[in-house]
């Protein structure tokens, strides 16, 4: 499969934009962020999320006020993210562990 040409990435409509490859710093240029704020920023995300789902479900037994199919989709989406982020920990990990057994 041919690569797409840059000047052509932007004209096609939902094509994803690729992380730069890692530069000679070990920092991978993502418009300015380090890997470490991206993986930073993700956790707080899933983070507001598991918060949201127990709000939701809190407000839901003890009030009654909230619907319960928000209450169905914010656990949903907290169990999407939550499972996410563990293959992502997961990876991570396996990578590490490959590269401190390269040999030099």
């Amino acid at each position: 499969m041919k690569e797409v040409p840059m000047q052509f990435k932007n004209m096609i409509p939902g094509m994803p934009q690729l992380p730069q490859i890692p530069n000679l710093q070990g920092h991978v240029s993502t418009g300015g962020a380090t890997f470490g704020n991206v993986l930073s920023d993700m956790l707080g995300k899933v983070n507001t999320m598991m918060n949201k789902s127990e709000q939701l479900t809190e407000a839901a037994v003890t009030t009654g006020k909230v619907n319960i199919h928000e209450v169905m989709i914010a656990m949903a989406e907290e169990e999407i993210a939550l499972g996410l982020t563990t293959q992502v920990a997961g990876k991570f990990i396996s990578t590490v562990e490959k590269l401190t057994q390269m040999q030099v």
